[in-house]
């Protein structure tokens, strides 16, 4: 029985033809076959892009914020309250851009948004203050030039000198501050340049790559996991395999193909020692997971596919929350920023972004209604009793105001 020192004892040989002894870690087991790998691997929360790019989860949860916001109908009023249709900024809602609707201009304002917490709209100032151009610019392609002087400023051009954007092929463009629109969502700290919100998602994020790895590791490389012995018995009990019965069965067991049988004409059992994938709770924690992506973007679960399902209730309800909640005042806090850098607020001008047209709102514009008319019904016969009631009075016991 030719054995050698190797196979007797770590059971691996120096045979080039067996996969098994290619593996140096077979041999030498230091690291990770006897200690384990210990230490946490977390992504780099700064290529907000490529995690957008790669991670399904967080897409779908930017998304639909970006989807939401972008259902908005822009309505212009001057300070008088009359609705505006003839101004340069219906011009750019109309056309912002060659290539975009103001639907898609909010889209790609809120995934930059998203992302990185700021957002920039290269929108050149011509003469009299007009822009006839609204262009959206990567947030990661700009460089926000300060002017170290923080605390006693008044305006922005007293924080901020310029901005430089990067092109892919490592040109750059000086852009001043009176043809840049910066948006951005603070955090509560930085006066200019805010963390993006990533930076505190980084082990939820992290924790979703890990478990897509695995669950691609547990179909495309482990397949049962489990002994192979020995049924033969004598008067004596169980006999072993032979060292040459062993490495055939390996070989044969390394040289296969993915679902491929091993054919063997030794007479053997089989103890599985694989732990069920649904014990692994894998997808429990990918919905953990998500659950802290969407709360971190204001949303509802409700809002996304789930196994569980819900009620149409639950649906319309949520739907209803995070408009009122998130979405109306973030895209009316986007409008109000663009309208102040433009100095049109200055002026008296309010952009608003409506969203009584989408129907899950509709019913409360509905409800609102009814109950404004039977306040109005009930004001009017109080009126006829002759009980003295004040201009200001009416209007708050219809909410006029």
């Amino acid at each position: 029985m030719n054995v050698s020192f190797w196979e007797t004892f770590f059971g691996v040989n120096f045979n080039p033809d067996d996969r098994v002894i290619n593996d140096i870690n077979r041999i030498f087991p230091l690291n990770n076959r006897i200690w384990g790998v210990k230490d946490a691997i977390w992504i780099d929360t700064n290529e907000q892009w490529k995690l957008y790019v790669e991670i399904p989860e967080l897409r779908a949860v930017v998304e639909k914020r970006a989807s939401m916001m972008s259902s908005n109908i822009p309505c212009m009023y001057d300070k008088n309250g009359n609705e505006v249709t003839n101004h340069w900024m219906i011009d750019i809602i109309n056309k912002p851009n060659p290539t975009q609707s103001w639907s898609d201009l909010v889209f790609t304002l809120s995934v930059q948004d998203a992302l990185f917490s700021s957002a920039f709209i290269y929108a050149p100032k011509r003469s009299m203050n007009v822009r006839n151009l609204f262009v959206p610019v990567p947030s990661d392609k700009v460089q926000i030039k300060t002017s170290g002087k923080k605390l006693k400023q008044m305006d922005v051009d007293g924080l901020i000198d310029k901005y430089v954007f990067k092109y892919d092929d490592e040109g750059e463009e000086t852009i001043e501050i009176d043809d840049m629109i910066y948006l951005m969502t603070n955090d509560g700290m930085n006066m200019i340049r805010p963390v993006s919100r990533l930076q505190s998602l980084k082990y939820p994020l992290s924790n979703i790559k890990a478990q897509y790895k695995k669950r691609n590791v547990l179909l495309e490389n482990i397949g049962a996991i489990g002994i192979l012995s020995s049924k033969k018995n004598d008067i004596g009990g169980a006999l072993p395999m032979t060292p040459e019965e062993k490495k055939q069965i390996q070989k044969d067991w390394y040289r296969r193909q993915k679902d491929e049988l091993i054919i063997t004409e030794n007479e053997v059992n089989w103890q599985p020692m694989s732990y069920p994938t649904k014990d692994l709770m894998l997808f429990e924690e990918l919905n953990a997971d998500k659950i802290a992506l969407i709360d971190a973007f204001g949303l509802s679960v409700n809002l996304f596919s789930s196994e569980k399902g819900t009620t149409f209730t639950n649906v319309r309800d949520s739907i209803r929350m995070v408009y009122q909640d998130t979405i109306i005042p973030e895209t009316q806090q986007m409008y109000d920023s663009i309208m102040q850098q433009c100095g049109l607020a200055d002026e008296g001008y309010y952009l608003k972004a409506e969203f009584h047209h989408l129907p899950v709102l509709a019913d409360d514009e509905l409800a609102m209604s009814r109950s404004m008319k039977a306040r109005a019904e009930a004001l009017e016969k109080i009126v006829a009793m002759g009980v003295p009631v004040t201009p200001e009075e009416m209007r708050l016991f219809i909410h006029l105001d």
